[in-house]
């Protein structure tokens, strides 16, 4: 791998001090990044410092990490490795340490992604619109002493990023622990193979919060790409770790009320026969609708990426446990692909269409408790019905009272999508 000067434990500067120093404004896009290596540490700690990109493998906000998103960065000089990374949909985040500062503007051409630079004296930093902003500090682990002063950066650093040849589970185990505490910290690891960034995933669990992939092989990323697909951590794959309890329910009412905002589900993969998503009126119980993936009676063509969900306002689940409205999903947005075993992966939406169709209200009832759902009024909505039944999926123009589908129980209110604790609440 590639050999860079980093801090030492006991001197690293803290990324959050560099606020003091103002910001540097830079006067020329096309010569940033190699600015930036040749400014000289002092300048380069004029930064801005509070990490700030969002969404889908991108660096969050300090406060706002969550242990369930995880992050790849790749650190080459051979652009073959950061072209499988960016074909796999393994990452689109490279790290360049100062002396590769060029290969940044060289590689632009191969496909879009976001550059870091590694300066020096250990500082990531990246671009922000005219200003370069630190997003933490990249530590070097001899000992177990590092680990242990890394553990009480844990709550102080915004982000960490350790890099040792001597890295094992244990220390590993160590400061997953510390840094899972809090959420004002994330835990980086440097890891130069597949097998070595799995076992960091994997520490207590939980594992860290992103793996800074130092290879030029490229068998590397598309190695951990499977991995993490089979996991569920990124799009397209396979089964994700553990399944989600599927439950008959008997329905009780099927009812044609007015026309509302249907909305289609369109993703960039294809669902299987059994597959679908969950919706539902309630956040507490949420019905298995079948994908668009069979042919509807010769009438319509199949459209194995879609699935006709309902109405705008119902809640979908998505990656991590959380839930969201229809009505929030965009083209690049990820929701949890369901089958009837409850095996789930993610899929990346492509597309989210809405338009004026009329609905049919579906109630069913599990366990003494009431759900609904709005769906079209069409042959190709389909629920997934519970084992026992004629037939494994049942259209809601042919649903009777008395069938029995397949539904996701959740206990709590829901929040911004996330589980809470309400002494009173309830759901009609």
């Amino acid at each position: 791998g590639e050999h860079v000067r980093m801090h030492s434990v006991a001197h690293a500067p803290s990324a959050r001090s560099i606020v003091a120093y103002g910001a540097t404004r830079v006067s020329s896009r096309t010569r940033r990044f190699s600015r930036l290596f040749s400014a000289g540490s002092e300048s380069l700690r004029r930064c801005a410092s509070v990490p700030s990109r969002n969404a889908r493998g991108r660096i969050v906000p300090q406060a706002a990490s969550k242990r369930d998103d995880k992050e790849v960065w790749i650190q080459t000089t051979n652009v073959q490795v950061l072209l499988t990374a960016l074909e796999c949909g393994l990452s689109t985040t490279a790290l360049f340490p100062s002396q590769n500062a060029g290969l940044a503007g060289e590689w632009r051409k191969v496909g879009r992604f976001s550059p870091l630079a590694l300066t020096e004296d250990g500082t990531v930093t990246e671009e922000d619109g005219d200003f370069y902003r630190a997003v933490g500090i990249t530590l070097k682990v001899n000992g177990p002493e590092d680990v242990d002063a890394i553990a009480r950066m844990a709550g102080v650093e915004p982000l960490v990023v350790v890099d040792s040849s001597a890295w094992r589970i244990i220390p590993a185990e160590n400061l997953v622990a510390k840094f899972g505490a809090t959420d004002e910290s994330r835990l980086f690891s440097v890891s130069e193979t597949a097998k070595d960034a799995e076992a960091m995933f994997e520490a207590l669990e939980t594992g860290v919060d992103g793996v800074v992939l130092r290879t030029d092989d490229p068998a590397e990323p598309r190695e951990l790409a499977a991995y993490l697909k089979k996991r569920g951590m990124i799009g397209g794959g396979g089964e994700a770790p553990g399944k989600l309890e599927l439950t008959p329910a008997a329905v009780t009412r099927v009812e044609t009320v007015g026309t509302g905002d249907r909305v289609c589900v369109d993703c960039a993969s294809a669902f299987h026969p059994g597959e679908g998503l969950l919706v539902g009126s309630f956040a507490t119980g949420l019905f298995l609708v079948h994908s668009e993936c069979l042919d509807a009676e010769g009438y319509v063509n199949a459209r194995p990426f879609r699935v006709n969900a309902g109405a705008l306002c119902s809640y979908v689940v998505t990656p991590g446990g959380k839930t969201a409205y229809l009505s929030e999903l965009r083209a690049g947005d990820d929701v949890t692909c369901v089958n009837g075993d409850g095996g789930t992966r993610v899929m990346t939406v492509g597309r989210v269409k809405v338009e004026q169709r009329q609905m049919v209200l579906v109630e069913a009832e599990s366990a003494g408790k009431r759900f609904a759902a709005l769906l079209q009024n069409a042959e190709t909505v389909r629920l997934v019905t519970a084992p026992g039944e004629e037939e494994q999926v049942v259209s809601v123009s042919t649903l009777d009272v008395g069938d029995r589908v397949l539904v996701h129980l959740q206990e709590g209110a829901r929040h911004t999508g996330l589980k809470i604790v309400e002494e009173e609440w309830y759901e009609q």
